[in-house]
């Protein structure tokens, strides 16, 4: 389904621009052909059947796009995780699916071998793309997942989130249309693949409406700058902490017409300085994994301040008796892969609970109150907590661990752990990084660490924190 809507764009637009990664420039004609020596390298090693999981462990970049499109037409469903998980997240995955296959760079291919035995790893630097042309893979249940996203839940375990042909579909459809994305457009991006944000908005939402992907593998402000020029690049859909980067180290952004911000509220102060020195407004989307984008500021003057916009096409939102958001829509998952008790609890009537707290104004505008269960907001990337307590409290000596958001800014905050040790035990900030650092990607790592003689009874329950931290597109 997908990978026919690619193809009939193809057909319409053989010689324009699809990517651009790097000295690599390919157009849609080409991408095409990629797409189709990728499924045949994958199937003469990996034999991909309707409904195997293979897991991409990648940067951003073409080899990204043409795996999951060629795995999508083959009917296969790809996980992409982020390339600084560790072993134990990565286990934990591993444990939950039946993994096929990964892909991945030669450098992390013996730990992955590691992890998941039963699973057949590969290299995507090792003959990627030399396999001759294979015949067309048939059209793929649109019902069916093309797509599991990772995501964390109050409990310190990824959740994993299934997007359907329909649901990407849907999502690439009416978020163009609400943003005006044509062939044509220019989108620099700059969110990683393996986010929900830059998969939806950055992938998915160009490709499917002939716009090109001008591919930042790794951010920084000066190197973003540059391409942006050199690029022409109009387009960019990015966290507040990408934008405060780029103000404060970008003098001229000359091309970029469309900015919406998405990961976390954008603020006002920040905004109206974008807006100053660079000449466009930054508009806010809020969406999340399990519902892709659910509202955008479309208005033509700068809407009040703390709401998020209105409900794009085919999105229904209830509010429900506590103040919950809730959303219906084509785009919104059909529930976590096999995990029918929480399912129970984040589905009312059809409707999908957020977690956010919020309300609806006359206008229909959305405007977010809160949080119904903690997150910490690392530069538009979620973390959960709970996460975090577990691995410090696997370190010998740990009583109990609080984790929680500290100082930081608005974009992105700092994350501390409290630690209550055992009578008579001593320990340094180091073993405790240390500790974690064998077990959690680096962005998760605590950065503020207190040891305290007791944990506040307080800090035991189920805190509500302020909806930045859990935040738009999250």
């Amino acid at each position: 389904m997908i990978a026919q809507r690619l193809r009939a764009l193809a057909e319409d637009n053989p010689e324009r621009l699809a990517i651009v990664d790097g000295a690599e420039r390919i157009t849609y004609a080409q991408l095409i052909r990629q797409i189709d020596s990728s499924r045949e390298w994958l199937q003469q090693r990996l034999h991909v059947a309707p409904g195997d999981v293979i897991l991409g462990s990648l940067e951003n970049s073409w080899q990204f796009v043409a795996c999951f499109f060629a795995i999508a037409e083959s009917g296969g469903v790809f996980m992409p995780l982020h390339p600084g998980w560790r072993a134990p997240e990565l286990r934990n995955i591993g444990e939950r699916l039946k993994i096929h296959g990964v892909i991945t760079g030669q450098a992390s291919r013996p730990e992955w071998e590691q992890v998941v035995p039963g699973a057949r790893v590969l290299a995507i630097d090792d003959g990627f793309g030399e396999a001759p042309r294979s015949p067309r893979a048939h059209a793929v249940d649109e019902k069916r997942p093309a797509l599991y996203l990772a995501t964390s839940g109050s409990t310190g375990t990824p959740r994993i989130v299934p997007r359907s042909h329909r649901n990407l579909l849907a999502g690439a459809s009416n978020v163009a249309q609400a943003l005006g994305i044509h062939p044509g457009r220019r989108f620099l991006c700059v969110v990683p693949f393996y986010h929900s944000s830059g998969f939806h908005n950055s992938l998915i939402l160009p490709l499917l409406n002939g716009a090109c992907l001008i591919l930042v593998r790794h951010f920084t402000p000066a190197a973003c700058a540059r391409l942006v020029a050199a690029e022409n690049a109009d387009v960019l859909i990015g966290s507040p902490f990408i934008y405060r980067m780029l103000l404060d180290h970008a003098q001229y952004l000359p091309t970029l017409k469309l900015c919406v911000s998405a990961g976390a509220r954008m603020p006002q102060t920040l905004a109206l300085a974008w807006q100053e020195r660079f000449g466009t407004r930054v508009r806010q989307l809020y969406g999340s994994t399990e519902t892709s984008v659910i509202s955008i500021d479309r208005s033509a003057e700068p809407p009040p301040s703390g709401t998020v916009g209105t409900p794009i096409d085919e999105v229904e939102i209830r509010i429900l008796n506590e103040g919950e958001v809730a959303v219906r829509s084509p785009m919104v998952m059909s529930g976590y892969v096999a995990d029918p008790e929480w399912n129970l609890r984040v589905f009312e009537d059809g409707f999908f609970r957020t977690g956010d707290l919020g309300c609806q104004d006359s206008d229909g505008r959305l405007r977010l109150l809160g949080r119904t269960r903690r997150m910490i907001n690392m530069a538009g990337v979620k973390i959960d907590p709970a996460e975090i307590e577990q691995a410090v409290e696997s370190l010998e000596g740990v009583v109990a661990c609080h984790v929680d958001a500290d100082g930081g800014d608005q974009e992105s905050e700092l994350i501390r752990a409290r630690i209550e040790l055992r009578e008579g035990f001593e320990m340094t900030r180091s073993h405790v990084i240390s500790h974690c650092r064998r077990r959690l990607a680096e962005y998760k790592l605590p950065r503020v660490i207190e040891f305290v003689e007791a944990l506040p009874v307080t800090l035991a329950g189920k805190i509500s924190s302020p909806w930045s931290d859990g935040g738009p597109g999250r």
